[in-house]
């Protein structure tokens, strides 16, 4: 049995930190783990009047971060754990999205998406570290995509950058895994949040996604949360190294 009592799913007494967890499907993620016990920190480089209300009320806290400075994702970490005493659960959901042919995408444009996606994962995970190794069964999530595995039209810094966080939950895995940590990632497919407007306005496009989803339906972000805080808890204790897609079957192909 776990130390984590009978309920292998829940998080009571453990803390967890999401980065982008202002709206979409980091806010997404906050709740299910509020839901679950968990106590969160939940960081974005938003300011307070532009995130969604997901934190019920509790001991959570809100932490301002960039991704793109290891400074900050180190204090971030330092503010969590000093408010809540422990860190046992990150979740790298921040990211962002450019879009353009990749003959003529601007190196500035690349660069940013891949700053921010995978150099930031990375930079993340390194400042958790060593308060994850100091919790014991602690366990990381990369928020990955299916364009991480698959081919897609002018989305060359993104696909790349996707494919990258989802390699780096491979190697993490391999490299923690003697000091207890677990790492994993998921893909989603196509989910309706500010990421996506753009693309969901043009019918063309969402024609040929929805043809490409055998299920027929875009990934709600609670659909994301709900394998997010699976992959995290007790339950998927044996579970590392793993990507999950939460696709709807887009990947099988």
């Amino acid at each position: 049995m776990s130390a984590h009592g009978t309920d292998p799913v829940r998080f009571d007494g453990r803390v967890a930190l999401v980065t982008g967890a202002a709206r979409g499907i980091g806010a997404a993620i906050t709740a299910r783990l509020a839901e679950l016990g968990a106590t969160v920190a939940a960081a974005d480089i938003l300011p307070p009047d532009r995130w969604e209300d997901a934190l019920p009320a509790g001991p959570h806290t809100r932490h301002h971060v960039d991704i793109t400075s290891a400074e900050s994702c180190r204090r971030t970490v330092a503010e969590a754990v000093a408010a809540h005493g422990r860190l046992d659960h990150l979740v790298n959901n921040a990211g962002i999205v450019g879009r353009g042919p990749a003959a003529t995408i601007s190196e500035v444009d690349f660069d940013r998406v891949v700053d921010v996606n995978l150099t930031g994962t990375f930079r993340m995970s390194q400042a958790a570290y060593p308060a994850l190794r100091a919790a014991g069964e602690a366990s990381v999530v990369n928020i990955g995509s299916t364009n991480g595995h698959i081919a897609v039209l002018d989305t060359l810094a993104y696909c790349v950058s996707k494919a990258g966080v989802m390699h780096m939950a491979r190697v993490l895995a391999l490299e923690w895994a003697p000091d207890g940590i677990r790492v994993n990632a998921v893909g989603p497919t196509i989910v309706p949040t500010a990421m996506t407007e753009d693309v969901r306005a043009d019918d063309t496009y969402m024609a040929d996604k929805m043809a490409s989803i055998p299920l027929g339906r875009m990934a709600g972000p609670r659909d994301v949360a709900l394998t997010v805080a699976h992959l995290l808890s007790p339950a998927a204790a044996m579970t590392t190294g793993q990507t999950v897609f939460v696709d709807g079957g887009v990947v099988i192909h």
